[in-house]
């Protein structure tokens, strides 16, 4: 079958592309986290099979499918792949394919689209964290893990389906796509210089060894907060509210992977 190339125009464009495609069509996303986001939003629970083809700034959602972010590479496991069947997830009615975050890393990829352009993918996320450590606070917080409930201060609270945020942040490193459950990845109250020694913990994957930072594996988190709080699905930020509900949608996507 012959490729149809489609351009997108602006934000919503692509999921609007593939919902308008016949039914026996995939639809392959080439692009950052952004479009994959709305790529798989518009496939999930319908049957059609999804490829990847990373050419963004973050390129998270390709670590966790294990095609990478080289391009070739991409190519051969998008001819000579397997279907595999993974999960998705929904907050508020939101969906997203990767992971939610509340709070530092939200602020962080907000900060990402004001970042110079010349710095590059990887530079920007850096400048954006650069400026937020000069005035970063931490926030009550109420979560719902599993039924369990825990009140806490925290800068931070990632609700993972894939393993990596931001480019080179690995909050999630153990994450599964398709084992039915949330890596969810939280801090107690932290200072500036507990801040400065969690990021590189981040940048190895090493985050949950630090002392003060809890994880755990759910199906749904909730989170209250006594104020409202940057977040972000997938990179893409979220309406400001004080209340997340999410919910893990076992197999509801069938994206190509590596064989």
């Amino acid at each position: 079958m012959r490729p149809v190339w489609h351009v997108t125009e602006g934000p919503g464009h692509a999921r609007s592309i593939v919902r308008s495609l016949p039914g026996e069509a995939s639809a392959v996303a080439v692009g950052g986290d952004g479009t994959v986001h709305e790529v798989a939003a518009a496939c999930a629970g319908t049957g059609r099979i999804m490829g990847v083809l990373p050419a963004g700034s973050g390129n998270d959602y390709v670590k966790a499918l294990g095609v990478g972010t080289d391009l070739r590479r991409a190519l051969e496991v998008l001819i000579g792949g397997k279907v595999r069947v993974v999960d998705t997830a929904e907050v508020n009615g939101v969906p997203f394919n990767n992971g939610l975050g509340i709070g530092f890393d939200a602020e962080v990829a907000a900060g990402v689209a004001e970042a110079p352009a010349y710095l590059g993918g990887t530079g920007r996320y850096l400048w954006s964290v650069g400026r937020l450590l000069r005035d970063f606070r931490c926030h009550e917080a109420r979560l719902v893990i599993g039924g369990e409930v825990i009140e806490t201060r925290t800068i931070l609270v990632a609700v993972a389906i894939g393993t990596t945020y931001g480019s080179m942040f690995r909050l999630a490193p153990e994450a599964v796509l398709d084992d039915g459950l949330f890596d969810v990845i939280w801090s107690e109250e932290v200072n500036r210089a507990e801040v400065l020694r969690l990021i590189p913990a981040a940048l190895r994957g090493t985050l949950a060894e630090r002392r003060k930072v809890h994880t755990a594996r759910a199906r749904e988190v909730e989170v209250e907060l006594s104020e409202e709080v940057p977040a972000h699905v997938d990179g893409e930020m979220l309406v400001g509210t004080q209340h997340f509900r999410a919910r893990v949608l076992p197999g509801a996507l069938r994206i190509v992977a590596p064989p």
